[in-house]
Formats: structure tokens, C-alpha cells, sequence
């Protein structure tokens, strides 16, 4: 069946460092094996823009630099689909609800040979190293990229799997076991859903390291058993961190969700002799590390990179209720808002907002 003429659709086109504008752009048509989604929903990731996507070279998977145009943003996001495109495998129809596993992986590399598509030598990551992102009303994706929502789960739910799958992938890098005492330095959006995710996993104690007094309240709401500051009294922070354990033993693990040299230092330092130091962080500045506490207490770091088969079991949870992430979204907004109520929230009232979301379509009331 031929397409219609050609539409167009409101999208958010990243040209640069504090050069975001919403614009009409042309609707996406699905191309052979790929699914159209409407965009429901869709989270907004602070830092990634101007750390991952390409400037001047181009990606070496999309082809796509900012050198060569401009990249639409988001790749945390919900929707349903409204077109299923040619050669498509599955019974995917009209209206699934669906998210988006943004990996993009060359399938040739010896990590992706090996089955860890996640540390790909050329990885890349859909709304940010192509052209096409999830702040926009139509996305375009391989039907191999999509996840079905549980009935139960909301597209809001929904568009906070990706970050819920960094989270999940990371605890079982970390070799996470039922009943561990754990440590987590940072409570942004991906140290909540780490707790969110230890809590729901059984972890028999959870502290979480958070100087903001608003983001310790939300990691108490995710399951914290207990918050510290790391700026009151920093001289004795470790002493008591320890003591919490039990017989000043150390953590089993503790994870690095900050980005911070002093919350890498106190993350070591906690750990028990032969304890794990798991780092999701993205780091914009290379960090100094004390390797003889890492020698002499036989230590370990350990990376975690997004995710790779994590979503299966992100939507069994979701689906179990075992977690549940809607009390984590803090503010909604159309796209229109993108700027004022979007990134310079997250520039200026970050504190404030485990997850922001974005609608499209401009439609803050959409049903479930």
C-alpha cells in the first residue's frame, strides 16, 4: 500500500551546546523491518548531549556528526506503535505499547562476537548518535529495538525502562547476591533506581551517600534503609559508614552513581576486604584512584555500560510490581517546554527531579 504525502512533526534538533530548538521536521517513514512509534513519553537524560554525541567525526555505525546536521535528542521513551512497516518479523500491530532499547551495536566487534553488544568498540545509542531521538512525536524503529509494556504499566513507567535497565544491568555486573549490605554514592535518577532495584532484589542493608537533602528524601522513597551527607563531618563519614555494616566489616558492594573523584575515594574505602566498587558513571573528567587500598585489601572495580538483555527482565519486574517507578516522575511537560522546563531544570533545580518527562505531542493528560 503506497504512503500518504509526506507530513511533518515537531522534534527537538540538538545543534550544539546550548543550541537546542524545537522544530518541523519530516515524519519519519518506516523503512523495511522497521516499526513507526508515537511517542508518548519521553525522559530527559541531563548530561549525554554534550558528552556523546558526535561533534566533528562522524559515528562510525550512523554516519551522523553534528558537522553533517543537527541530532534529535532523547533516547528514554514510550509509545505506541501506528505503523508496521515492511518485512517486519513478529505480530506486531497498531497500538502495542512499546519501549525502546537504545543500544546501537556493529554486531562485529569482539565484544558483540562475545555477546556484550553494551561494550561495543563502536557503541552508539539511538537520540544521540543519529540523526533520530525520542523527543520527537514519530520515532522510526528496527522492530528488533522494541520491548511490549506489560498491560498493567504505564507509558509513563514506560518511558523510564532505559534508565531502570542501566540500573538492573549494573546491580548484576556488580555480583549482587540476596541479602548483601550495600553502598550507593550518588542519589540522581540512576542512584534511585539502583536502590529501587536492590530494594526489590532483597538487599539487607542500603546506604545511600547524597549531600542534597531533597534527593536523600527520594532515595528513602526508593528504599534506602538509611542516608548520610557526605559533607557533614566528611572527616568521620568513612568511620560511620562502616560501623553501619556491622563490626566495621565494609560493604559487600558500593556503587559509583555520582561522577566524582571524592565519591569514587569513599566508595573504595568502604568496600570490604575483597569487596566491589561498581562505576555506572559517565565521567567528563578522568578521576585519580588509590591503587594500593585496591592492592592490599585485594578490591575490585568493576564497569558497568548501559545495558544489553536487561529489558526482559526490567518488564517481568514492571510487570510483577516488584518495582514500581511512577512516584519518580517529578514534572511533566510538552515539548515546547523543552528548554525553560526541561534542561535548564535540570541545569538549575536538578535537586528536585528524579525524572522529567516529555510529551510530544503536547498532551499531558494521554491515557495509560
Amino acid at each position: 500500500m503506497p504512503h500518504a504525502e509526506q507530513q511533518t512533526m515537531k522534534a527537538a534538533m540538538y545543534y550544539g551546546p546550548h543550541d537546542l530548538r524545537i522544530e518541523e521536521v519530516a515524519k519519519p517513514v518506516p523503512r523495511e523491518g522497521e516499526v513507526l512509534v508515537k511517542v508518548a513519553w519521553c525522559g530527559i537524560c541531563g548530561t549525554a548531549g554534550p558528552i556523546l554525541v558526535p561533534n566533528k567525526q562522524p559515528h562510525p555505525i550512523t554516519r551522523c556528526s553534528l558537522s553533517q546536521g543537527p541530532v534529535c535528542l532523547g533516547h528514554e521513551f514510550s509509545g505506541t506503535v501506528e505503523e508496521v512497516g515492511p518485512g517486519v518479523e513478529g505480530d506486531w500491530k497498531k497500538g502495542d505499547r512499546v519501549v525502546i532499547e537504545a543500544v546501537i551495536s556493529c554486531h562485529d566487534c569482539y565484544a558483540c562476537r562475545s555477546g556484550c553488544n553494551n561494550a561495543c568498540t563502536s557503541l552508539g545509542f539511538v537520540g544521540l548518535s543519529g540523526p533520530s531521538g525520542g523527543l520527537a512525536e514519530y520515532f522510526s524503529s528496527p522492530a528488533s529495538f522494541l520491548h511490549r509494556l506489560p498491560p498493567n504499566v504505564s507509558l509513563k513507567a514506560g518511558a523510564m525502562c532505559e534508565p531502570l535497565a542501566v540500573a538492573i544491568h549494573a546491580v548484576k555486573r556488580a555480583g549482587f547476591e540476596k541479602g548483601m549490605k550495600v553502598l550507593v554514592c550518588g542519589a540522581g535518577p540512576i542512584g534511585v533506581f539502583l536502590t529501587v532495584v536492590l530494594k526489590a532484589m532483597g538487599a539487607s542493608l542500603i546506604i545511600v551517600s547524597e549531600p542534597s537533602t531533597t534527593r536523600r528524601k527520594f532515595a528513602t522513597l526508593a528504599g534506602a534503609t538509611q542516608t548520610v551527607s557526605p559533607l557533614e563531618d566528611p572527616s568521620d563519614l568513612l568511620s560511620t559508614l562502616r560501623a553501619l555494616t556491622g563490626e566495621n566489616e565494609g560493604f559487600d558492594i558500593a556503587f559509583e552513581a555520582a561522577g566524582v573523584e571524592s565519591a569514587l575515594a569513599l566508595a573504595i574505602s568502604a568496600i570490604r576486604t575483597r569487596g566491589v566498587v561498581l562505576n555506572v558513571s559517565v565521567w567528563s573528567k578522568e578521576p585519580k584512584i588509590d591503587m594500593n587500598q585496591l592492592v592490599f585489601g585485594e578490591k575490585s572495580i568493576r564497569g558497568a555500560s548501559c545495558y544489553f538483555e536487561d529489558h526482559p527482565e526490567v518488564m517481568r519486574a514492571l510487570g510483577a510490581e516488584e518495582i514500581k517507578l511512577d512516584q519518580f516522575v517529578t514534572s511533566t511537560i510538552p515539548l515546547d517546554q523543552l528548554v525553560e522546563g526541561g534542561f535548564e531544570q535540570l541545569l538549575h533545580n536538578a535537586e528536585n527531579h528524579v525524572k522529567i518527562l516529555v510529551s510530544p505531542s503536547g498532551n499531558l493528560d494521554q491515557p495509560f
